[in-house]
């Protein structure tokens, strides 16, 4: 059910301070998902915070759900700046859609007292697809990047500091592109940051309610071979036990459930004394996929204290051949055997069809594996998402073709023929023929890039990046 914005915003606890409208500027920060998501999402957190550091500016959110902000019912056009955290491939549509419906022009050129400025992991993988869209892309990440990019803006807003000015200083950011100054992407930047970004609000209506997060680190020590988390973020990163409690205690016992972010959990040299601390705080614990093979006794001695109701992992194939060549030796028995200490509600599996050199019989191993999950923890619930391999750019499989639709068709068809009668088992395929998209927003260069500024919707969209032999 759809929430009035009145509601989502009582629904919420902030330790950012207020915004008067009086002589300030509006700034939005817009997320093209859903409130839930956007609101459990670091990255977008972490703009709308950090804009909270120039009084010059005032703040609004912005989610496609809605054609106006959340704090004023302003539409877009009313914002001289306009700043998107942009976390997923098949968002990158729904940004450009949000502008058109918010009565902003699409077109770079077009814009002369506003400024469009994007970011987020999608866009560090592939800025290209809205270079002709945005006035500036920002390509990394960091608290510390957001924050001077931010303070240009609020120093010299757009309509009354000249934009190609605005634009000049932007430029010379390490990370951020400028395409009418420079058609050459500039290198990623690295973080400089040594405090972990973490939620500073929270909301009941958010899809993960109630609950703070905090990215314990950055980057990943492994390079799967189809994940662009090294190239997005890396250098690998643990911040320290000392920053992370202090961000949880900026909360004072105001919050009680915490979500460690980051995508080797299991290798923080501290988990141990972090959920140990959060245990004496008596708050629920909550983190992202563990890797099996590296949690140590006693980071699962501390997890057993802390009751977790869920847990996550990612064995990405049950197929040996692939485990190996992915370097991902998952082991089932491992697996098992850590739920049966823990003893969660629910466990959540992902995995991954359609990568390269996989046949029918490595996807049947998914379904051979689950069963014997599901008859070891009859009194957990599994959940089972599966998802298609989409090749990203700079990774080890980047160059990659993405698996053809009926394939792909054919492979889901196998897990739901295996699995869809186990009693204990929800089972989640989460590929359609649309999401073929992701592929061309993630490799595409310049033909993806006009496909996007002349299509004026998305069945226009697929049929003109189809042109150009993408096979989605």
């Amino acid at each position: 059910m759809r929430k009035s914005p009145e509601n989502l915003l009582l629904s919420e606890i902030s330790l950012l301070p207020s915004r008067g409208k009086k002589w300030s500027v509006r700034a939005a920060a817009v997320f093209p998902n859903s409130y839930p998501v956007g609101m459990s999402n670091i990255g977008f957190l972490t703009l709308f915070a950090r804009m909270h550091d120039f009084h010059q500016l005032y703040p609004q959110r912005f989610f496609k759900n809605f054609d106006v902000s959340l704090e004023e019912r302003m539409p877009l056009s009313a914002f001289p700046i306009i700043a998107a955290s942009i976390a997923y491939e098949m968002d990158f549509f729904n940004f450009v859609d949000m502008l058109r419906r918010g009565g902003v022009s699409v077109d770079a050129r077009q814009r002369e007292n506003s400024i469009v400025i994007v970011g987020g992991a999608a866009v560090t993988i592939n800025p290209v697809p809205l270079s002709l869209i945005a006035d500036a892309i920002f390509i990394g990440q960091g608290k510390n990047s957001i924050r001077r990019i931010m303070q240009v803006v609020a120093e010299n807003p757009p309509g009354i500091s000249s934009k190609v000015e605005i634009l000049n200083i932007l430029s010379k950011f390490d990370g951020v592109w400028v395409p009418a100054i420079d058609k050459n992407i500039p290198a990623r930047a690295i973080p400089d940051d040594e405090t972990p970004p973490f939620s500073e609000i929270v909301s009941s209506f958010s899809a993960l309610p109630n609950m703070m997060l905090v990215q314990i680190q950055r980057g990943c020590p492994f390079r799967c071979p189809f994940c662009a988390t090294p190239t997005i973020y890396n250098p690998f990163y643990n911040f320290s036990f000392d920053k992370i409690a202090e961000s949880f205690e900026r909360w004072a016992n105001r919050i009680f459930r915490v979500g460690l972010v980051g995508s080797a959990i299991a290798d923080h040299p501290e988990l141990g004394n972090i959920i140990d601390y959060l245990n004496s705080r008596k708050v629920e614990i909550y983190t992202s996929s563990l890797r099996l093979d590296r949690l140590k006794p006693e980071t699962i001695s501390s997890l057993r204290l802390s009751r977790q109701k869920s847990l996550t992992f990612a064995p990405e194939t049950a197929s040996e051949r692939l485990k190996s060549t992915i370097g991902k030796d998952v082991s089932l028995e491992r697996l098992i055997e850590i739920c049966e200490k823990l003893s969660p509600r629910e466990i959540k599996l992902y995995y991954i069809i359609g990568l390269p050199e996989e046949t029918d019989d490595d996807v049947a191993a998914i379904a051979k594996d689950v069963k014997k999950i599901s008859d070891a923890l009859t009194k957990t619930r599994i959940v089972v998402s599966v998802n298609a391999f989409i090749p990203k750019k700079g990774t080890k499989w980047g160059h990659r073709k993405m698996a053809p639709h009926a394939l792909l068709q054919r492979r889901a068809g196998i897990l739901r023929r295996l699995l869809g009668n186990v009693k204990n088992v929800r089972l989640n395929i989460n590929y359609k023929r649309r999401s073929r998209l992701q592929w061309a927003f993630s490799c595409g260069e310049d033909d993806v890039a006009n496909a996007m500024l002349k299509s004026k919707d998305l069945n226009e969209l697929v049929k003109n990046i189809r042109k150009n032999r993408w096979d989605i």
